[in-house]
């Protein structure tokens, strides 16, 4: 820790940091499980599970969360959970997805789409793809306003809710009319400065980056690779507007800012976060004062995003 001036708020994180290897995955995963199941519904706060057909005739579950007064034609958030692409949801996901419904005062979908290694790119990507289909078809059944509907996700799932935009544009479908990305992998190339200086940080390095892309690209792509890495994409115009939120010891810190930069050099709006002293991952702690803060800035951001009703149309 001493290597980094990180907030001593987030000092205790240096015990969280995960091991490089694949084999305590599955013990990983037990234990989200069990911790997330035991984190209560907040009062006024509806919780709702559905499960959706995929492409592959398999299952996937998405979690609606919603204030029990939430009004007709409300907005939503169709939100992609970080996992580094293998991991379950954790506590702190479902208390974010709770928080931003009760304080946006919107309908919020959290998708749990597969995982890898069993299932490497691109089935979470076509799933996170079908679960974005699912909500602007349903939205009169949802009781959302379809040109409210804004996509997110932190890290893993930044790049998910990134490439399904990319995707819906490339298709000439509506699309999303807000992109909400907290600290967000874009880039598989692993080359930009912040990725090669923290390979020893806290909970999130370039270490784990390395062996996340190695179980999630296991064979040779053949989807579009931009699908997998946003920062590959031909073009990024005519996405939607972004907030993206970075911090300063995170090797994913300059692949939030490059995306932000590409996007706004194609005529993109962007609302650029910036927290110092801080490392990927530092919300699982929710009621911190530096999470705090920086539910005030999400909020903030969200509810702008959400009220400019600029979703695309086919």
């Amino acid at each position: 820790m001493s290597k980094y001036p990180i907030h001593k708020e987030v000092g205790y994180l240096k015990y969280l940091t995960l091991p490089a290897s694949p084999v305590v995955i599955p013990l990983i995963n037990s234990v989200l499980t069990l911790l997330e199941k035991n984190v209560p519904v907040d009062k006024g706060i509806v919780e709702k599970h559905l499960l959706l057909n995929t492409y592959d005739d398999d299952t996937i579950k998405v979690t609606l969360y919603y204030p029990k007064d939430l009004p007709d034609h409300s907005p939503c958030l169709l939100y992609y959970y970080g996992s580094a692409y293998f991991m379950k949801r954790a506590p702190h996901h479902k208390k974010w997805a709770m928080t931003y419904a009760k304080e946006a005062n919107c309908l919020v979908i959290v998708v749990d789409y597969r995982l890898a290694p069993q299932h490497p790119f691109p089935a979470p990507f076509l799933d996170c793809f079908l679960a974005s289909e699912w909500v602007f078809q349903q939205a009169e059944r949802l009781n959302i306003d379809p040109s409210r509907i804004a996509v997110g996700g932190d890290s893993s799932g930044g790049a998910l809710a990134s490439s399904v935009s990319m995707m819906r544009r490339d298709k000439h479908l509506k699309n999303f009319c807000f992109q909400f990305l907290i600290y967000p992998v874009t880039d598989a190339k692993m080359d930009s400065p912040s990725m090669k200086a923290f390979s020893d940080t806290p909970l999130w390095s370039s270490k784990l980056n390395e062996m996340m892309w190695s179980l999630y690209v296991q064979d040779p792509i053949q989807t579009d690779v931009k699908y997998a890495a946003p920062m590959e994409a031909d073009t990024f115009s005519d996405l939607p507007e972004a907030f993206i939120e970075v911090c300063e010891f995170d090797p994913l810190r300059d692949e939030g800012l490059l995306y932000g930069d590409a996007l706004m050099q194609a005529g993109v709006t962007v609302d650029l976060s910036f927290i110092p002293k801080m490392i990927h991952g530092y919300d699982i702690n929710t009621k911190s004062s530096l999470a705090e803060a920086s539910r005030h800035r999400r909020v903030a951001a969200l509810i702008r995003g959400l009220e400019k009703k600029k979703a695309r149309t086919e």
